[in-house]
């Protein structure tokens, strides 16, 4: 029986400290070959972005790995890499694609424009089951050994969340987005419903210092981001992670829209 082939990408970039967690952790998993396709930087919020108009550069780290690749791209351009080209060999067809540990949470709103969570979203999208995982902290260290080892505990059931179908051949329609905050120790993992968040950003506008009256720059400046309920169906991922669970939520990867019916043009 062939082992399965899992892929770990991110948006911190390959030298990531959850990515290393994460990929030592499921490689120690019995049966599994992991392979990692990473941005060759930090690529944190940048969404779905494709580089689709330029080459891509893909150098092999053996510093790492034989396994190990960076990417001049996004963390989608990652995935579709990987999924989508010969860059691992003719053979590797992978089981499932797994993003980060990312450095930070991506609860509710977040998965919006997360790196993180656009990888896992772009793999499902390709019928792969793709899991997103993120840690926050809260006292200033980062801890992630606990959440990797909870994937690797659990990989057979996380895969298998990917499907909102009872049967293992439905396809894949939803991507898994995992968060804790950063412990050695976390409570008992929950399913959870999507947050709302207001980041009270604003962009602050100056004058050209070469005093150009039709030129003007901004400046990005984050708010203190407030979580609001969006939807009490089960616990909020906010409320569960910063509360010491991890929690488990699944999205749907394609866009639905409301369900409207009727001719009103």
């Amino acid at each position: 029986m062939n082992n399965r082939k899992i892929l770990v990408t991110n948006d911190d970039g390959i030298d990531g400290a959850g990515l290393k967690s994460l990929v030592e952790k499921l490689s120690a998993v019995g049966g599994v070959d992991v392979y990692v396709l990473a941005p060759d930087s930090n690529r944190s919020a940048v969404s779905s972005l494709l580089t689709m108009t330029e080459p891509m550069k893909f150098v092999r780290r053996r510093d790492k790995g034989e396994r190990w690749f960076s990417c001049s791209g996004s963390p989608v351009d990652c995935v579709i890499a990987a999924l989508c080209s010969t860059l691992f060999g003719e053979s590797v067809k992978f089981d499932a694609v797994f993003s980060g540990i990312n450095k930070g949470a991506n609860l509710g709103t977040d998965i919006v424009y997360s790196g993180t969570c656009a990888a896992a979203r772009q793999s499902v999208l390709y019928d792969i089951p793709g899991i997103a995982v993120s840690v926050e902290s809260y006292d200033g260290t980062w801890k992630f050994d606990d959440v990797a080892d909870f994937c690797a505990k659990n990989l057979d059931r996380l895969i298998s969340l990917c499907r909102s179908g009872s049967s293992e051949k439905s396809s894949c329609d939803l991507f898994v987005s995992v968060n804790a905050s950063s412990s050695d120790n976390h409570k008992d993992a929950v399913f959870t419903s999507l947050s709302a968040r207001d980041y009270c950003d604003r962009i602050s506008i100056l004058n050209d210092p070469n005093e150009n009256a039709d030129v003007f720059y901004g400046f990005f400046r984050g708010g203190q981001i407030k979580s609001n309920v969006r939807d009490r169906r089960s616990p909020l991922d906010f409320d569960v992670s910063f509360g010491g669970g991890i929690s488990v939520t699944r999205v749907f990867a394609e866009p639905t829209a409301f369900d409207d019916s009727g001719s009103i043009f």
